[in-house]
């Protein structure tokens, strides 16, 4: 049990920076009385594996402070000091302690999925990233433990204060004249009818034949002017599919998409793209300006939902860390 002064002189000791939330890492203590530092800031080889911490009877060693040094260096590109490094494990183990009393989990095989897919976005398989991190002196395990962290805390975080993270109009309408943007105009967006032509080439096909079909995608947008001519001529190539329209917003696109929507003229194409259905590009058939939530706006909300939510997350990490039975060794 710690007495008010022990907590006092731990706090001087430890700060304890708020959670974050898709990026979501972890961070917290509640320490034993009357116990010092331990002599871990400096580790030496013999001491690789030295419990240093136990939070809630789950150990946390030197091995595993330096680990996350590592980690975080090289997945985030910021430096930790050993302090700092063992305030996010304590975090990550309370996370996943009061997560799980409250019966949220994730087992091991959609971590593992979850691992897959992360190793999928840089061109990976699971082996190959762990062999990367392998390389860089970084035990997979140490990831994947974070990524089960964030991931029931989140949940837990969203199932507790869902109904509370609710952002009104004003709050968006304030914060935009903060930002000195035109509140009329952020309640504005712009609407695009498109269409997606497909010129389909095989993913075996020989690079003659993607060439080939290249070229074609080319003749066609140069001479597409209007959607119904352009769409007409585009049914008439080979192994072509013209897709039914669809109505997409500006709100609802990245802005890199939204400059080539905008820079594409009315009854045009984008530039043909190569993926794996074959060369696909867009023809833009009408562009209009309706009364409807912009992108400036959805992004104010989205920035000030993240703000709730992470003083919710603070908060709550606070609770977990009163209750908490933190020693070190």
């Amino acid at each position: 049990m710690l007495t008010k002064g022990h907590r006092k002189q731990v706090s001087r000791i430890h700060s304890t920076p708020a959670s974050r939330s898709f990026k979501g890492i972890s961070r917290a203590a509640l320490l034993c009385a009357g116990l010092a530092l331990p002599a871990f800031l400096a580790p030496s080889p013999a001491k690789a594996q030295q419990i240093v911490v136990m939070v809630q009877g789950d150990p946390i060693t030197s091995f595993d402070v330096s680990q996350r040094i590592k980690l975080i260096q090289l997945t985030e590109r910021r430096s930790l000091n050993s302090k700092q490094s063992l305030e996010e494990l304590i975090d990550e183990r309370l996370k996943i302690f009061t997560a799980n009393r409250y019966g949220i989990t994730i087992d091991d095989a959609e971590v593992n999925k979850m691992f897959a897919n992360m190793a999928s976005r840089s061109g990976r398989t699971s082996e190959q990233l762990t062999q990367a991190l392998s390389q860089a002196g970084i035990d997979a395990r140490i990831l994947k433990q974070k990524m089960r962290a964030d991931y029931v805390w989140n949940n837990y975080v969203r199932g507790r204060f869902s109904s509370a993270t609710t952002v009104r109009d004003s709050d968006i309408f304030a914060a935009l004249n903060a930002k000195g943007a035109d509140v009329a105009k952020a309640q504005r967006t712009t609407e695009y009818t498109v269409r997606q032509i497909v010129l389909v080439v095989s993913r075996t096909a020989p690079p003659a034949l993607r060439s080939q079909r290249i070229a074609e995608a080319n003749a066609l947008r140069r001479s597409f002017t209007d959607c119904d001519a352009g769409v007409a001529a585009a049914r008439q190539l080979r192994e072509t599919v013209v897709r039914d329209p669809v109505i997409r917003t500006s709100a609802d696109m990245p802005p890199a998409l939204r400059k080539i929507m905008d820079d594409t003229p009315v009854g045009q194409t984008t530039q043909p793209e190569v993926t794996q259905a074959g060369i696909e590009m867009v023809a833009v058939c009408s562009r209009r300006e309706v009364v409807g939530e912009s992108a400036q706006k959805r992004e104010v909300r989205n920035e000030l939902q993240s703000k709730q939510f992470e003083t919710q997350s603070a908060r709550l990490l606070a609770e977990a860390r009163k209750s908490a039975m933190i020693q070190y060794r």
